[in-house]
């Protein structure tokens, strides 16, 4: 036979292989980045209690007492009845502040538990009490 005449490609069989490990390497891929997103999640929701946190801070010391919780923390961003005259807002410039990194409004205690001033609190990813992981309640006052 004539090397001239000898064809050269990939056979099926080679094709094959070579998509099982483009498969085998994109699953190893997704498993290993899959739970990155939720936990950069739980780390903003965790730190906007800071910034929360201060912006109540600000307007205790306008008002004279943190909002209730019937004035929640909207009153951060809109002067609550009876309050507007020593209100000096807004404390948090957007809406979103006041949502946790899934877009859940934040719960907001006040009094909080064991004589605390209050508390912030977000249910996790899956926006229900309790839970583990990325499920799992946060609050400001968690250590």
């Amino acid at each position: 036979m004539n090397k001239k005449n000898k064809k050269s490609g990939f056979t099926l069989v080679e094709l094959l292989v070579v998509l099982v490990i483009l498969m085998v390497i994109g699953t190893i891929a997704v498993q290993n980045f899959s739970g990155e997103e939720d936990k950069a999640k739980v780390k903003a929701t965790k730190a906007s209690f800071t910034q929360i946190e201060t912006a109540l801070e600000r307007y205790k010391l306008d008002v004279g007492n943190y909002p209730s919780e019937d004035e929640g923390l909207l009153a951060l961003m809109q002067a609550p009845e009876g309050d507007e005259g020593n209100w000096a807002g807004k404390y948090l410039s957007k809406q979103k502040s006041i949502l946790d990194a899934w877009g859940i409004d934040y719960l907001y205690s006040m009094p909080g538990p064991d004589g605390e001033a209050y508390e912030i609190a977000s249910f996790g990813a899956d926006g229900e009490e309790g839970g583990e992981k990325f499920n799992a309640d946060l609050s400001n006052l968690d250590e």
